[in-house]
């Protein structure tokens, strides 16, 4: 068995096989029924990982930028651009939504739970204000956090997690997690260390392992309001159901007041 060196998002082995692990999710029906609902024709997609999204939005119309400062990431997203034909709608950058033009987005979009992966409250501060910055008056952010209060429901262990499935070059692998660490902080929320296994089909096996952040909503609602946000709704689940104490999901939906 090896352990990766860095973050498996640098890493175009494990990033090949991140859509097939996380093909056929809600949150992106969600998302692009909210940016239709909100009449966004402009999208900032932060940590927009392998483009899916920025496609989809395409698709319907919508200008995208998406911002991911992982090559790996980065490279697939290109040519799945190239692929679909929407290279007119859509632009990707290598870095973050402090890179991108000011008061130039109707609305921007963390999917994936990229909420989680700002460790500590001074990154997640940083990217609530280049966020901020990035968006016109009167546009919206929305994003979704994994509930600390619901992590029974996440079940990250072996048992619940194994999968074994085609490998995009042929042959099978096989997958798992399990939580591997958990620094309780009561100022900002848990700090979880999920240790994500690949078997691939040439029998290597492989590890890496990814600290998330979850934080209470408490803590969300407050870091968007210090941002200069205004929170207008807050879902627990991607039915749109309301908040409850076992809710799997923290999604927001916040506003730049005009």
């Amino acid at each position: 068995m090896e352990m990766l060196a860095g973050p498996w998002t640098e890493d175009p082995e494990f990033v090949k096989l991140y859509d097939v692990e996380n093909q056929g999710l809600w949150d992106i029906d969600f998302y692009c029924d909210l940016v239709v609902r909100l009449g966004a024709e402009r999208v900032l997609d932060i940590g927009c990982g392998t483009g899916v999204f920025a496609v989809e939005l395409a698709r319907r119309g919508i200008q995208v930028t998406g911002a991911d400062p992982a090559a790996a990431m980065i490279d697939v997203a290109r040519h799945r651009v190239q692929e679909a034909g929407v290279g007119h709608a859509v632009s990707l950058i290598q870095g973050t939504a402090g890179e991108v033009p000011a008061s130039s987005f109707s609305a921007a979009i963390m999917m994936g739970h990229v909420a989680q992966y700002f460790l500590s409250r001074a990154d997640w501060d940083q990217a609530l204000a280049e966020t901020f910055a990035a968006l016109a008056p009167g546009g919206h952010l929305a994003f979704e956090s994994r509930n600390p209060q619901g992590m029974d429901a996440d079940a990250w262990d072996e048992q619940s997690t194994r999968e074994t499935q085609p490998h995009p070059d042929g042959g099978e692998f096989t997958s798992w997690l399990e939580v591997v660490g958990m620094e309780h902080d009561d100022a900002d929320g848990p700090l979880i260390t999920a240790r994500g296994h690949n078997i691939f089909p040439d029998g290597r096996h492989i590890t890496a392992d990814e600290p998330l952040r979850y934080r209470p909503l408490p803590v969300l609602r407050a870091s968007l309001e210090q941002a200069g946000f205004e929170v207008q709704q807050v879902w627990g689940d991607w039915d749109r159901s309301p908040v409850k104490p076992g809710s799997p999901e923290l999604i927001l939906l916040a506003h730049k007041p005009r």
